[in-house]
């Protein structure tokens, strides 16, 4: 009887100790702390790019389009983009103080066409909750 006991004890003592040694990947097989794909983006033929971004203040769907944006803009830099943009602020002053707006635009073209690319992966570090999203062209 001791000795199932202590082998049920020290069963459930390495169950509970190899659960805490578990790494959260969700199956993404990690370098140095980031997927794989954040080191070698490119995919065979295909020209590939990582977007991050950290948690933002519209949430999951802002945080999203952030990280896609920043790997479209990376796609485009290694096509060799041609960036087109517009800038411009307004000042008015009232009685109550000043009020600045702007609005800024930036378009990205390469030889004239778009730079089409889809989701291949996304994962989010669950330490700082930064999210990765891979692209490559299509």
């Amino acid at each position: 009887m001791n000795k199932t006991l202590t082998l049920i004890i020290m069963a459930v003592f390495c169950l509970t100790f190899s659960g805490c040694f578990a790494d959260k990947t969700d199956g993404v097989k990690l370098i140095n702390g980031k997927p794989e794909w954040f080191y070698h983006p490119s995919d065979g033929s295909n020209i590939g790019g990582v977007g991050v971004s950290g948690i933002h203040v519209d949430g999951k769907t802002g945080q999203k389009t952030l990280a896609m944006q920043r790997a479209l803009e990376e796609i485009a830099r290694q096509m060799g983009v041609k960036v087109q943009s517009f800038s411009s602020l307004k000042s008015v002053s009232d009685s109550t103080g000043s009020a600045v707006s702007g609005e800024s635009s930036s378009f990205f073209t390469v030889d004239g066409s778009e730079v089409k690319a889809r989701i291949k992966a996304m994962w989010e570090d669950p330490y700082t909750g930064e999210l990765y999203v891979w692209m490559v062209t299509e």
